[in-house]
């Protein structure tokens, strides 16, 4: 059964990306849409006012054909959209939240998957989280200064966030690390976990 490409999408629905790009919540992510099918999905989402996913592929590639996505991705907002003369379309987006994949949905020309939201919960640190988030965010200070001196041309962050959903964030889009490194972390849903895990990389980087 093909889909009303106008009707909108139930609540526990998104359209979904599948890319080689691991973006955590609070990141921007310029895009370059030129396949016909993602055209379609962003008139959509411009028109719906609503957001669509960016999931990693597990499987497949990112232009032509279904991919098969990891399970876990963030939702991101369209903050700006620039429609080029040859109808391609650039896109700024700024990531919202982590989702999960329940189900997919093949009724359309893009992906939809059934999700539900995941947020950052403190479930075991406590009160320790404030000091987990510090020592973290000594160490990735470390980092960054470190590879200053390694890679040409690398910039410093304009500011290093204290918060620590924030400062997991920006840690998981900078470590130069693998894509499936960075997913593992977008899977860790426990905020004082996610961070003690991002210290272990961070020691092992540092050492």
């Amino acid at each position: 059964v093909v889909a009303d490409l106008e009707e909108k999408l139930p609540e526990n629905q998104l359209p979904l990306i599948p890319m080689n790009v691991v973006l955590f919540p609070g990141n921007i992510l310029p895009l370059h849409i030129f396949e016909s099918r993602y055209k379609l999905m962003v008139e959509f989402c411009v028109e719906q006012e609503s957001c669509f996913g960016v999931v990693l592929i597990k499987k497949g590639k990112e232009v032509g054909g279904m991919s098969i996505p990891y399970l876990v991705g963030t939702s991101v907002q369209i903050i700006e959209t620039d429609y080029q003369e040859d109808g391609r379309i650039n896109l700024i987006t700024l990531g919202q939240h982590r989702f999960e994949i329940l189900d997919l949905v093949y009724d359309r020309p893009y992906l939809v998957g059934e999700i539900r939201t995941q947020s950052l919960e403190n479930q075991q640190a406590g009160d320790n989280l404030e000091q987990i988030a510090l020592t973290a965010r000594n160490l990735y200070e470390n980092y960054e200064t470190w590879l200053t001196k390694t890679i040409p041309d690398w910039k410093l962050p304009d500011r290093i966030p204290t918060s620590p959903d924030q400062l997991s964030s920006q840690i998981g889009t900078r470590l130069q690390i693998t894509l499936r490194e960075k997913q593992e972390m977008l899977e860790i849903f426990d905020i004082d976990q996610l961070l003690i895990h991002q210290i272990q990389l961070l020691k092992y980087e540092n050492h």
